[in-house]
């Protein structure tokens, strides 16, 4: 994988060390597990007999606690390490596994959705904000844009894979026709593994101790933590009615597809994705930083409002291909916007603080989505995530346009 990195890269110098590549060779075997997962979970949920309701309140609570991890991150990883922080969230993902495979009743299976914050992918949530300061601290600012990107690639390939392993659910379910969980289970295993060996990989991570720290936990530049927290809430309310298993149920239900179809669907998006993201440092030095965020969401939104109301999975499936393909030049870029903006003793903090207003409004996409598909109202939920993309869109512009 280093060789592979490395051919990717046209400047190979001293800011490609021992620690970035261990972050990145961590967040792609992240993302191979919690992208089988974000397939698999939903429909999983629904044969076992939930209502879209309860399935869209399970994914509702895991944002709630989600919500909680990253105010532990963002107050105390710059003080204490973010290499702990890893770490200790990763154990919970292992616990949250194990116990799918010890009970189908909806209350116990509610807390294992909740602690595994299956919603976050790869790189999202609480960890993604201790791997993305982590990553900063370990390159420059010239080559941030870069590293960012080649930090999403590896996530957006990790997923690809792991979508791709969820093409052979029917079956592998099919294969214990007695009982057809243990086809799921044989993902859930391969989530274990790959998770027990982050914990490994993110062992060997060696972090500065003598890096700057804040005077305190509530020393923070809260001007720019309000803009970035105002723009990502309204990103949150769009994102919740249409991110990770929402829209695999939302798929499921709509065109009737099973797994198998959602996950060709997904594995494209990532490799669209993952081609984009090698582009985005290169994009932004044409059309600048900002311009490149705000353009990216634009058309973004532009592609969920038209999805809303494609007539065939297939003409929908497409729709969410170009969005995937265009958005993600953005991801990287404002995940390295965010660090190059933050003072160096604040950027976990930073990057965990300003996603809480995200978590908070995406907590009530789920569950509102889950009463508009009971309800046979399924155009709603997308059209109104194109909405809330849009206004974040321009938000983002008017907070930002002078800075880059």
């Amino acid at each position: 994988m280093k060789s592979i990195f490395n051919s990717l890269s046209a400047d190979k110098g001293p800011w490609f060390n021992d620690n970035i590549f261990l972050l990145i060779l961590g967040r792609f075997l992240r993302s191979i597990a919690q992208a089988s997962l974000t397939i698999m979970l939903p429909i999983y949920l629904s044969k076992l007999g939930f209502s879209g309701v309860q399935i869209g309140f399970a994914l509702t609570l895991s944002v709630i606690v989600g919500l909680f991890f990253s105010l532990f991150v963002g107050f105390y990883s710059d003080l204490y390490g973010k290499k702990i922080v890893i770490l200790l969230l990763t154990i919970t993902n292992i616990i949250s596994l194990t116990g799918f495979l010890v009970t189908t009743s909806y209350v116990p299976l509610l807390f294992f959705v909740a602690i595994g914050t299956i919603r976050g992918g790869g790189g999202g949530g609480a960890i993604g904000s201790a791997q993305q300061a982590l990553v900063a601290e370990n390159t420059t600012a010239q080559n941030r844009n870069e590293i960012f990107g080649r930090l999403s690639f590896f996530g957006a390939s990790g997923s690809t894979i792991g979508y791709g392993l969820t093409i052979a659910l029917p079956f592998l379910a099919g294969l214990y026709k007695s009982d057809w969980r243990q086809g799921y289970f044989l993902l859930i295993y391969v989530a274990l593994l790959l998770y027990i060996t982050t914990f490994v990989i993110t062992l060997f991570i060696k972090e500065d101790k003598q890096r700057n720290k804040r005077k305190s936990a509530f020393s923070l530049s809260w001007k720019l933590l309000g803009k970035f927290s105002l723009t990502n809430a309204l990103n949150g309310l769009g994102a919740g009615f249409f991110n990770g298993p929402v829209l695999v149920y939302w798929f499921f239900i709509r065109y009737g597809v099973e797994a198998n179809m959602i996950s060709i669907i997904y594995v494209l998006a990532n490799v669209a994705r993952a081609i984009a993201s090698i582009y985005a440092s290169r994009i932004a030095k044409t059309f600048g930083t900002v311009k490149t965020i705000v353009g990216s969401r634009v058309f973004g939104a532009t592609m969920l409002a038209l999805m809303a109301f494609m007539p065939t999975f297939f003409f929908a499936g497409l729709c969410y291909l170009l969005r995937m393909m265009v958005v993600s030049v953005g991801i990287p870029l404002r995940q390295s916007f965010v660090m190059g903006q933050s003072k160096e003793e604040e950027r976990a903090s930073m990057a965990a603080l300003s996603n809480l207003p995200q978590q908070v409004t995406s907590s009530i996409g789920p569950t509102v989505s889950g009463y508009f598909i009971d309800y046979s109202l399924t155009e709603a939920p997308i059209f109104l995530a194109a909405i809330f993309q849009f206004a974040n869109a321009v938000l983002y512009w008017h907070f930002f346009k002078k800075s880059g």
